[in-house]
């Protein structure tokens, strides 16, 4: 190793690391997948789990006279042409008949199956949403209800406990749960309050929305139904949840003063999966760098739990490489075809209905200003070695100028601990840390569940250990490195099967070549699985 790179990179990251430690907090950064039993999700579940009638397990939908009327007034797009083809499906479709979502998607491609495949995200959401039906039982909401009791993947359960068991200790153990991230903020309360009902935590649903933060900031309660339309292309809310959009709008009548005083009050706040750029709404003006009045209580809060979209919005701030990005779209393939673009991510779905401008669908977007900016470690990523992103993350964190990046596998959680300066690894797989060497080249970490590191030794060499493999031999080719899993699955063959290269030609792909050097290091695990230390990833156009 050159040892006056070694020194530099211990002396920066140390600097860096002991210059974001300034209070005691809890980071829990979630990589999504957090597989839990429900009402609305049985396949997580265990065989004996049964559930109660009056409980939700799907929605229903049903047409009928006032419809028509609906969708003339309230119509998300100006595709007059849609509108008028929709409503001539509405017609065609069977009245006042209950039907599951799967029925009435099935009954709308058999009348006009064209005009299915060409709706925008916004007509598609309106379409379904405006037919959704309330469900009742003796004229209460029927709710979704979680089992964590009864998972069947013991991984999830492990990650609520230890989040359960940290609140445990705190003064009130009051958990203030946002579901900002998804489309319909309204449907995913009842599960994230559910997660933390067989424990001694006080969860509660925060209606911290998109819509609540613009009516907040331009003191314009009256208008959240039309808030609720433009930010999030959710509809008719207000009449399938009425409870929950009537704690939003108590919430917003009662002011900003009323929302910074929960948020001071909480003991720690859990922010849920889906789109990461909602999330940042109830942060950010939507000029995305203008704070709201409690954006910096958010950042204070003790313990602060992320999944999937939640976890990516915790990255932000500023170290000593510069600012620190959130990533919000892209693969691998098109980040090493076409490298980051600071801008919006594309509208999903976008190539059904021409709606993605210059940009790939599968464009590798990031926002320059950051999330939250509660973690300014590096940049995050999340989904990680499932959905195949160690080159996507390598590309931006070298674009961005930043030296790491971090990725945390599904059903697996990055926990930081800001009082004892170390990260640990919970749950079922690992997290992944790119070190960023050059452009096409960078050096790749993978800590499994059970694992601990700190920044100052991410490049380090470690002390001698039994279980090390360090002995090469050999060169295998492989096909792709780029689908899901491959790069993890790749890298615990090599330490296995101790061999010194990898490469994969793959077709109209750069050929990437993976190598283990004097740096490197295979530590194998008490469950079986390697830590692996920066092995040296490299591609080249051919």
């Amino acid at each position: 190793m050159n040892v006056v790179f070694y020194i530099t990179t211990v002396l920066t990251v140390g600097t860096l690391f002991f210059s974001l430690t300034s209070s005691a907090q809890t980071l829990y950064l979630i990589g999504g997948a957090l597989k839990t039993c429900s009402s609305m999700t049985t396949k997580n579940c265990a065989e004996n789990v049964e559930f109660s009638t009056a409980v939700k397990t799907h929605l229903l939908f049903s047409v009928d006279e006032m419809a028509i009327n609906k969708f003339t007034k309230g119509w998300p797009t100006n595709n007059r042409a849609h509108l008028r083809r929709t409503l001539k499906l509405l017609k065609k479709l069977p009245s006042n008949k209950v039907l599951s979502k799967l029925q009435l998607a099935q009954h709308a491609k058999q009348f006009d199956e064209g005009l299915y495949r060409s709706w925008s995200d916004k007509e598609y959401n309106f379409f379904f949403d405006m037919l959704e039906l309330p469900l009742l039982y003796q004229h209460n909401r029927i709710p979704e209800i979680v089992n964590t009791n009864g998972n069947n993947e013991p991984a999830s359960t492990e990650i609520i406990e230890d989040i359960a068991k940290r609140i445990g200790k705190t003064k009130t153990k009051r958990l203030l749960l946002v579901t900002a991230s998804s489309r319909d903020p309204y449907e995913s309360a009842d599960f994230y309050e559910g997660l933390f009902q067989s424990y001694d935590v006080n969860a509660q649903w925060f209606p911290l929305t998109p819509a609540l933060a613009a009516a907040l900031s331009r003191d314009d309660c009256e208008n959240l139904d039309s808030y609720r339309n433009q930010l999030n292309g959710v509809y008719n809310r207000e009449v399938i949840y009425p409870d929950r959009t009537l704690t939003e709008y108590n919430l917003c009548q009662q002011g900003i003063e009323k929302v910074k005083q929960q948020l001071v009050n909480a003991d720690a706040i859990m922010f849920n999966g889906g789109d990461q750029s909602l999330t940042k709404l109830v942060m950010y003006a939507t000029d995305k760098q203008t704070p709201y009045p409690w954006t910096e209580v958010l950042k204070e809060i003790p313990i602060i739990i992320g999944t999937s979209a939640g976890t990516a919005v915790q990255a932000g701030g500023k170290n000593a490489f510069g600012n620190v990005p959130m990533i919000t779209n892209g693969s691998s393939i098109e980040a090493m075809l076409n490298g980051a673009i600071n801008a919006s991510a594309p509208v999903q779905h976008c190539e059904k209905h021409g709606g993605c401008g210059k940009l790939n669908a599968d464009a590798l977007t990031y926002d320059a200003t950051g999330g939250l900016g509660v973690f300014s470690f590096g940049v995050l990523d999340t989904h990680f070695s499932e959905r195949g992103r160690s080159f996507r993350l390598a590309v931006l964190a070298l674009k961005s100028g930043q030296k790491f990046g971090f990725g945390v596998d599904e059903t697996t959680a990055l926990k930081f601990e800001s009082t004892e300066e170390e990260f640990s690894v919970l749950g079922k797989q690992g997290v992944v840390v790119i070190e960023t060497h050059k452009p096409q080249h960078f050096y790749y970490s993978f800590y499994p569940a059970g694992s601990t590191f700190s920044m100052s030794k991410l490049h380090s060499k470690d002390k001698s250990d039994s279980n090390v493999v360090n002995k090469t031999k050999g060169k295998r080719l492989v096909e792709n490195l780029v689908e899901d899993n491959a790069l993890r699955e790749v890298t615990q063959l090599m330490c296995l099967e101790q061999l010194s290269e990898v490469e994969a030609s793959q077709v109209d792909l750069p050929n990437i070549h993976i190598e283990r050097t004097k740096q490197s290091r295979c530590d194998k695990q008490a469950n079986g699985k390697f830590r692996v230390k920066n092995i040296t990833v490299k591609w080249h156009e051919k």
